[in-house]
């Protein structure tokens, strides 16, 4: 009901529209010399034309701005990557830990050589290591190394130091552990996670 409201008004504009023009504009004059027949059919045939028009542009834009929003809203990515160091480092309470955001800010807790407890150091990773995580960090990836596996050996049993990460991609979160699921220690995605560590022992 409210579309035939709107087409029976621009409908009815559109004609006062017409009839304006041919009474006011000389130019189209030759109108009124016509016969009512011909009229008509100009004028339904303008008619028919406009709403197509009107339809054709509503119909289409807003279509593409529904898919130009959702594009947006898509490429919305969200990424947060929380690591943490286990295993001999416990005894001493002094196991490394640290989050990276979206934006490469970081928090590092660690515990200094000679000290006796942890401290916390904040700042931005280099943006050449936030660019290789952008591209080892796609799902297919993190669903394949989050796959939970029996592994025959870690080195934190015989107190060693074994790494966990909790990745969150587009609010999806990814536990990944080098004592429990499937992951490559020579491919590029742990390769990469684990440049993050090096990174933060030349800046303590």
């Amino acid at each position: 009901m409210k579309s035939q409201y709107i087409d029976e008004q621009v409908s009815t504009q559109t004609v006062s529209l017409l009839i304006y023009v041919i009474t006011t504009q000389p130019q189209f004059g030759i109108l009124l010399t016509m016969n009512r027949q011909d009229r008509l059919l100009i004028l339904s045939t303008f008619l028919v034309g406009f709403t197509i028009g009107v339809y054709a542009y509503f119909a289409g834009f807003s279509g593409v701005d529904r898919q130009v929003t959702q594009a947006i809203e898509n490429s919305t990515d969200t990424l947060v990557i929380v690591g943490e160091a286990y295993g001999g480092c416990d005894r001493a309470d002094a196991c490394p830990s640290f989050q990276v955001t979206d934006d490469g800010e970081y928090r590092y807790f660690y515990q200094a050589r000679g000290a006796d407890e942890q401290v916390l150091r904040e700042g931005t990773i280099p943006a050449d290591l936030q660019d290789q995580l952008r591209e080892v960090l796609v799902t297919t990836e993190l669903q394949v190394a989050s796959r939970p596996v029996e592994p025959a050996f870690c080195e934190s049993y015989v107190d060693g130091i074994d790494v966990g990460y909790r990745i969150t991609l587009n609010e999806t979160d990814f536990v990944l552990d080098s004592c429990g699921t499937d992951v490559d220690g020579e491919g590029r995605l742990w390769v990469t996670l684990s440049q993050i560590w090096t990174y933060f022992e030349t800046v303590s």
